[in-house]
């Protein structure tokens, strides 16, 4: 986005906390004094608030401005955005109680501050939500979109350019390559888009002519996928011509294609390196998360005891064979635990525990009407995915998620060996995007799994709930997917 764009949206965006700043003051004050629904006290009067609020709204912003709040990248930035909000709102409450103690003007009640910090939450990190999913609206329709050339067009910097086409809602359009092996004019294939392949525009020398030529915002340095003496000429030329660049410069680490958890910076001795989180999702993130499986989970456990019993007992008196299947599958961090299903013959014709002619007094027909009816009720649990309730235990033991990869037997590390660096960052859920996406191989599977392991918000996770529901109710569960594990 432009300079004036970025003006317009800052602007926007302290329009926006002011407005949730003084609702939440207010909101506050209506709860904590006026409205009588909690204890009474002696409070002091409605103008002394009210001057109090005059001065905490501006006070309150200059915090904001000093954690980033108003830097237009950290608006895209994700969960570190609310985190910033909340440090902001403990930062300036403290600050407004010390004030309020060195002035002497008024003694403010303490419960309003708390409500203030839990209004100001709500209001503040809503107006940021919606600016958030403005942009992505805005974004998808094409327009203030940033403009991004990769320099490496190795796997890495192929990968990377797949991401960025794949989300839409970033705003981001790779405009091509800088390769220093590749000559220009070469394409590069994508997967997603074979129809549309990028190409290379140029060697590593003509960089900043490239990214002036086709209006370039970002540029993206792919550190594995240049030559060392490239990336030190690059890097000194930026740093020579800083203020004539056009572009803001990024380095990636190269290891894109293999991890999918996130990185942090730390320092040692003044050097700076990359931190690799084990777990792909953390913090924040991992409660919003957690939150969502164990409430469902024990939600929908009180609903789906009597029905498991009742299943329990029909398969009893109509198979041969468990009524739980029992599975021993890899676990978040590479361990093993045992998941659990109904035995629906995975795809296999149970044998009817009446099935022999002598079993039953009117004969073969009425033999042959049990079987049937077997066989639907067992083809009703797999194509409803009912099979899989009593994995609500292994949610609410932690062990897996609503929504996550599929799970993957210890029989099929094999199988799956490219994939479970990636796969294990993540607890394996019930459903996931390889149960209500089209898909016609391993690797379509695994490929939607990484979009979903990578972009994982908790909106994603609602929205695969949604869609699984839907083809639950249809009696939709995909007949050409890869054989259960």
């Amino acid at each position: 986005m432009n300079k004036s764009v970025n003006r317009r949206l800052v602007g926007t965006l302290v329009i926006l906390d002011s407005i949730g700043v003084a609702l939440a003051l207010l909101v506050a004050y209506w709860l904590r004094i006026v409205s009588g629904l909690l204890p009474e006290r002696a409070f002091e009067e409605f103008a002394v608030y009210l001057r109090v609020s005059a001065l905490i709204v501006p006070i309150f912003l200059l915090i904001f401005a000093f954690n980033n709040l108003y830097d237009t990248r950290l608006v895209r930035g994700g969960m570190e955005e609310y985190a910033q909000i909340a440090k902001s709102f403990i930062y300036g409450i403290v600050a407004v109680i010390l004030l309020s103690y060195w002035v002497r003007v008024a003694t403010l009640s303490r419960g309003w501050f708390l409500l203030v910090f839990v209004f100001g939450l709500l209001f503040v990190g809503g107006g940021r939500f919606l600016v958030r999913r403005a942009l992505a609206w805005v974004h998808r329709r094409g327009r203030l979109r940033t403009r991004m050339l990769i320099v490496g067009a190795n796997e890495q910097g192929q990968a990377i350019a797949r991401q960025f086409r794949a989300a839409a809602g970033a705003g981001v359009d790779v405009i091509g390559f800088i390769d220093d092996f590749l000559p220009v004019g070469a394409p590069v294939p994508m997967p997603d888009q074979p129809d549309a392949p990028l190409r290379v525009l140029g060697g590593p020398d003509r960089l900043h002519d490239v990214a002036r030529q086709h209006q370039v915002d970002e540029v993206v340095l792919v550190s594995n996928a240049v030559a060392w003496e490239t990336f030190q000429e690059i890097m000194q030329r930026l740093s020579v011509d800083a203020d004539q660049a056009p572009f803001e410069i990024k380095l990636s680490p190269g290891f894109y294609e293999i991890l999918t958890t996130g990185v942090q910076v730390t320092q040692v001795a003044y050097v700076p390196l990359l931190l690799v989180n084990r777990e792909r999702i953390t913090g924040p993130d991992k409660l919003l998360k957690n939150g969502l499986d164990y409430s469902l989970a024990a939600l929908n456990l009180v609903v789906a005891a009597p029905l498991m019993g009742l299943i329990a007992l029909l398969l009893r008196l109509t198979i041969d064979g468990p009524v739980i299947e029992r599975h021993r599958v890899l676990a978040r961090g590479g361990g093993e635990f045992t998941t659990w299903k109904f035995n629906t013959g995975l795809g296999e014709t149970p044998r009817p525990r009446f099935a022999h002619p002598l079993a039953l007094a009117d004969g073969g027909q009425a033999t042959a009407g049990a079987a049937q009816q077997i066989t639907r009720v067992q083809r009703l649990l797999y194509d409803s995915g009912l099979d899989k309730m009593p994995q609500l235990l292994n949610i609410l033991a932690g062990e897996m998620s609503w929504v996550g990869p599929r799970t993957v037997s210890v029989g099929q590390v094999a199988l799956h060996s490219p994939w479970l660096p990636n796969l294990l960052t993540v607890k394996p859920g019930i459903t996931g995007p390889w149960a209500v996406g089209w898909k016609r191989s391993l690797d379509d599977e695994m490929r939607v799994t990484m979009v979903y392991i990578r972009n994982w918000t908790i909106w994603l996770d609602v929205q695969i709930l949604a869609q699984t529901a839907l083809r639950v109710l249809r009696l939709e569960r995909d007949k050409a997917r890869l054989p259960e594990r």
